[in-house]
């Protein structure tokens, strides 16, 4: 009768029944407390369901081994059973006699050793589905965080494995094994953009690219626009997004060829769709989006050469010089434009507008148009107003930048700050990535003291709360004792708010942690 509370059992709530017996078992008549009883004993236990319905799940996995760290129940099912060991001392007396039922008395529970999984099985079976997927696809790209294969999560392992690769954790046999699989398994931009090439080489196999007609070769539009935009951007990828295109035939030449495509002759060139528009719907034959009679209008109306919304609408010309006002004097105060979105100066949403800023930029890019001439004046009161990486990465710069100019303490190879606050946190992913980073975050990062040899100085991760008790020793013999208030920061760590959290986990658990018994080394 340890059923869940949403169990209904041929349609009748059972589960919630029992619940509400539970609750009012002090008021229940005799009779009626002794008819649940002779069904089941442990209808109303004094631990919980949960325990009652696991201890039922343990009873079908036959004879148990405690000593070997019980080889016959799952991996959970084997925590659970090494658990109820460490606590068996503690336990309410009918809970050890159910646990004696089932092999488990206070000679087997001391000598009960830990469930541990077979990691190298495990990856070795995760690689051998990973090997399978390439050879099938040609590539783990592909692989998204829900994908399975033959029943077996691969999305998910190999999620892990490229958080752990981006956090520079992942070891050096697992790296060398993903890389033998597929070289560009966990590439250093989005692997959208990695999926895209595998498509893009996939339909040029075996096909003559013709940049100039827009891919008018390809049978796949898509493609052919992502070709296009490549080529307008051809000058912030990455050298190896550079290289990999250059493999499908999209050298510097041809990106050069693409942006600049020759009109028709006789023939105005079109301004009411964008420019990479045209040259796919031309190339590929595709039926314009809009009327016919509204393109001609609209394109008699327009002048040959695309021009910013400044130039035809005057209008807008004071919003744009109060912005702009507002954007010197925030960067006067701070030294960059980087806002975050929801940045209000002085009752102008300065954020907003450098948010929607970009966002044009970036579509006039896409569009192969050149840069809207007033931009030239926010590139004029900060360079990286909008770079080609992401802007959280440009504001941790400034923050790292600040915290230098200020004097505060900053040695990355001595690993201050501490990887455990947020400063310390970029600063231990910069070095771990430096090589993977574009070469105009390189110069930034060379500005400040983040130089590669810097990066390869950088000690390795220690293990876990290695540096976290070398601060607690380090104060414990400055001051006597472990007792620092909760904001203490000691050489860049937060050593109040750790303790602290070491406190709360201590009350957990029935034994002290490694870690808790050193920290207990450390007061005596």
């Amino acid at each position: 009768m340890a059923v869940p509370k949403e169990d209904v059992p041929n349609g009748y709530p059972l589960g919630q029944w029992i619940a509400n017996l539970r609750t009012s078992h002090t008021r229940m008549p005799a009779h009626q407390a002794a008819a649940l009883h002779g069904i089941y004993p442990w209808w109303n236990a004094p631990w919980s369901t949960l325990w009652q319905r696991t201890w039922h799940h343990a009873r079908t996995h036959g004879p148990l081994d405690p000593a070997r760290g019980f080889p016959t129940a799952s991996y959970s099912l084997g925590e659970w059973l090494y658990l109820q060991c460490t606590r068996y001392p503690a336990l309410h007396p009918e809970q050890q006699r159910l646990l004696t039922q089932i092999g488990i008395d206070t000679h087997t529970a001391a000598t009960a050793r830990p469930r541990r999984r077979n990691l190298k099985a495990g990856a070795e079976e995760a690689l051998a589905h990973a090997r399978t997927w390439a050879a099938q696809h040609g590539h783990l790209a592909g692989v998204s965080t829900t994908t399975m294969h033959c029943g077996y999560p691969l999305g998910h392992w190999l999620a892990g494995r490229r958080s752990q690769q981006g956090r520079g954790v992942l070891s050096p046999e697992r790296q060398h094994a993903l890389s033998d699989i597929d070289p560009w398994w966990c590439p250093p931009w989005h692997l959208k953009w990695q999926r895209s090439y595998y498509r893009a080489r996939d339909a040029a196999d075996g096909q003559l690219l013709r940049p100039h007609t827009g891919f008018s070769g390809l049978n796949d539009s898509l493609t052919a626009r992502w070709l296009l935009r490549q080529c307008s951007t051809y000058a912030q990828l990455a050298p190896e997004q550079r290289q990999l295109l250059t493999d499908i035939g999209i050298t510097t030449e041809t990106a050069r060829t693409v942006q600049a495509p020759p009109p028709a002759a006789g023939s105005a060139k079109p301004t009411t769709h964008s420019a990479l528009e045209s040259v796919v719907s031309a190339a590929l034959g595709t039926p314009p989006t809009r009327p016919a009679r509204t393109q001609r209008v609209r394109q008699a109306a327009k002048l040959a050469t695309p021009r910013s919304r400044l130039g035809h609408r005057p209008d807008l010309v004071p919003g744009f010089e109060r912005a702009l006002e507002h954007a010197r004097a925030y960067a006067a105060k701070h030294g960059h434009l980087a806002a975050p979105r929801d940045t209000v100066h002085d009752g102008h949403p300065l954020g907003a507008w450098l948010f929607s800023q970009r966002n044009r930029a970036k579509q006039r890019a896409r569009d192969c148009l050149p840069p809207s001439p007033h931009l030239h004046e926010l590139a004029a009161i900060d360079p990286w107003w909008n770079p080609p990486w992401d802007l959280h990465w440009q504001r941790n710069y400034y923050r790292t930048r600040d915290h230098i100019a200020a004097g505060e303490p900053f040695d990355p190879v001595a690993r201050i700050p501490a990887p455990s606050i947020v400063l310390g946190t970029w600063i231990t992913r910069a070095c771990l990535q430096y090589h993977q980073l574009h070469p105009d975050q390189q110069h930034l990062l060379d500005a400040i003291g983040i130089t590669a040899q810097t990066a390869e100085q950088r000690p390795p991760s220690p293990r876990p709360h290695a540096e976290a008790l070398t601060h607690a020793r380090t104060w414990a013999s400055e001051h006597g004792h472990l007792c620092p208030p909760i904001k203490t920061v000691h050489n860049g760590f937060p050593l109040g708010e750790w303790l602290n959290r070491q406190r709360e986990l201590a009350k957990k658990r029935s034994s002290p942690s490694p870690t808790q018994q050193a920290l207990v080394d450390c007061r005596s």
